[in-house]
């Protein structure tokens, strides 16, 4: 399974549903950035920032697992998997 950081986990917890409506180009794409985002997306540009490379690990993983990790982040609880949970949970 895909490990992710609880930098990571963070990432998704407070942009996920924004990074959504970015890939279903849901409202205006008025920035570079998100201009860059969409592109690297649809696979023709390399990513280059955290938001998009943590999208694109998220997009590749086991989604239904990674949103229980974030749910339990969400909530200040342990991961069961990984009960250090400051390193990497996955």
């Amino acid at each position: 399974m895909t490990q992710f950081t609880k930098r990571e986990i963070s990432l998704l917890h407070h942009h996920l549903k924004f990074y959504q409506s970015l890939q279903a180009e849901v409202g205006e794409v008025d920035t570079e950035a998100k201009q860059h985002f969409i592109e690297v997306l649809k696979g023709n540009v390399e990513p280059e920032t955290e938001h998009e490379k943590v999208f694109l690990k998220y997009l590749s993983s086991n989604q239904q697992k990674v949103d229980g990790m974030i749910h339990a982040w969400s909530l200040n609880k342990e991961n069961p998997r990984n009960p250090n949970f400051d390193d990497e949970i996955g």
